[in-house]
């Protein structure tokens, strides 16, 4: 794997996430502050990749150690609130009454779309970073076949974990205040919909994961390589 510079994708990302915000901004003024709570999702976003952070700076100083299993389980806890913004798209449809007057698609809409992509794409990217420095870690203490089985594994987890937020509205936080609702809730999610809904996403996960994967290593690499003989 490709060791990237994380102090740099740290900017990139809190560039991007300031950005986003200045769009909101601009946005809420012309319409109102109904989109406020999406502040709050990229927040919940942004901490499963200072769990990432915490663990890859510790493994590579070798100080990890026993705090890397914690880190982990914190991590896998809050990942499925990065991929869990795309499901906020749904209120484009369930508040049509704001967009669609008289069957005409009121300017509102587009402004409001073009927000919540935005959104959608400042959490995945933080998330999917965050993955990517975990299956670092995992690469380095074993081998690129167990952390592509960690991978397939969080995003399994994390399509599970978008179900649970969006469908019975669980937070990461409940799995610590209130298990008894979170065993009740797994015991009523066990069934066909749900499992093929939490697959289902934990596919476009992995699909795009797996994209951003190779355009850091296997084209990168490719490129560099190119370079190298351009240089005889």
């Amino acid at each position: 794997m490709k060791e990237l510079n994380y102090s740099k994708v740290f900017l990139l990302l809190a560039g991007l996430s300031v950005a986003t915000l200045g769009v909101y901004r601009v946005v809420s003024l012309q319409t109102d502050s109904f989109y406020a709570f999406l502040i709050w999702n990229l927040f919940l976003a942004w901490i499963p990749f200072l769990f990432s952070m915490a663990a890859h700076e510790l493994d590579k100083r070798r100080i990890g150690g026993i705090w890397l299993l914690p880190l982990g389980v914190a991590w896998l806890l809050f990942f499925p609130n990065a991929p869990y913004l795309m499901t906020d798209l749904v209120h484009l449809t369930a508040q049509k009454g704001r967009y669609i007057v008289h069957g005409v698609i009121q300017n509102r809409y587009w402004y409001d779309m073009v927000m919540l992509l935005l959104f959608t794409w400042s959490g995945w990217l933080t998330g999917f970073f965050s993955l990517y420095q975990f299956q670092a870690v995992i690469y380095r203490k074993s081998n690129l076949l167990l952390s592509w089985i960690f991978v397939l594994a969080a995003c399994v987890l994390g399509g599970y974990g978008v179900l649970l937020g969006r469908v019975y509205r669980l937070n990461s936080w409940d799995v610590l205040t209130d298990r008894h609702q979170l065993y009740q809730l797994v015991l009523d999610s066990l069934n066909r919909q749900s499992v093929f809904f939490s697959l289902f996403i934990a596919l476009v996960l992995l699909v795009i994961y797996a994209t951003m994967y190779c355009l850091l290593n296997v084209l990168g690499n490719g490129e560099r390589r190119g370079r190298s003989k351009s240089r005889f």
